[in-house]
């Protein structure tokens, strides 16, 4: 199983990060997300509002921590996964590597469903989506470029850069899928989330995608 390491510098931002999120979450189920304010929550963490403002552009930033979370720890896993690896294994691979907190998950979900806007929640998301979209076609477009100095196609580069982007867009929908699949049937284990996760894969291979 992949584990990525972070640095001295990278772990204390994320143990930050994550006070914050803490601080936030105990403020919204004891005052109400509207009457919360980002300098309780800064106060409560140990830290100011500017500093706040430098991990979350807002407070409803801090409702989808757990895809900004899986985004970073999804980069590093998928990076270290070899480069003549089939795509969807790798992303299979990199995504159930992710350290799921149980409890956080449930948390955020019920507080995002709570108090935001069906409209606000797909804004964000597709915010997540095309970041991992983003993560997903660059590495597909290094793969197909070591397929090709391997002699295994002739493509050109015009058509990498179209197979990197369709692909990227649509592996990165499905995880979403996933997850919203997963929080629609009220969020159980973690562990849910690999069957849930291969099934829509095999969809994805039941075309002529990858």
């Amino acid at each position: 199983m992949v584990r990525p390491v972070a640095g001295k510098r990278e772990t204390q931002r994320r143990e930050t990060k994550d006070r914050l999120q803490a601080s936030a979450l105990e403020r919204f189920r004891r005052d109400g997300f509207a009457k919360t304010s980002v300098a309780e929550i800064a106060a409560d963490a140990g830290v100011t509002e500017r500093t706040f403002f430098r991990y979350f552009p807002s407070k409803e930033a801090v409702l989808f921590k757990d895809y900004e979370s899986r985004l970073e720890w999804f980069q590093a896993a998928l990076a270290v996964r070899p480069v003549d690896e089939p795509i969807l294994d790798s992303v299979f691979i990199a995504i159930g590597s992710f350290p799921d907190d149980r409890e956080i998950l449930h948390q955020l979900a019920a507080v995002r469903h709570g108090v935001l806007t069906p409209e606000t929640i797909d804004g964000h998301l597709r915010l997540v989506q095309g970041a991992f979209a983003r993560e997903l076609e660059d590495a597909i477009r290094t793969r197909r470029v070591h397929a090709r100095a391997a002699k295994e196609h002739h493509d050109s580069d015009d058509h990498i850069e179209l197979v990197a982007v369709v692909l990227g867009n649509a592996i990165a929908g499905a995880l979403l899928g996933v997850l919203d699949v997963w929080t629609r049937r009220g969020g159980g284990s973690p562990e849910e989330m690999q069957p849930l996760t291969r099934e829509a894969f095999d969809l994805l291979r039941a075309f002529p995608l990858a």
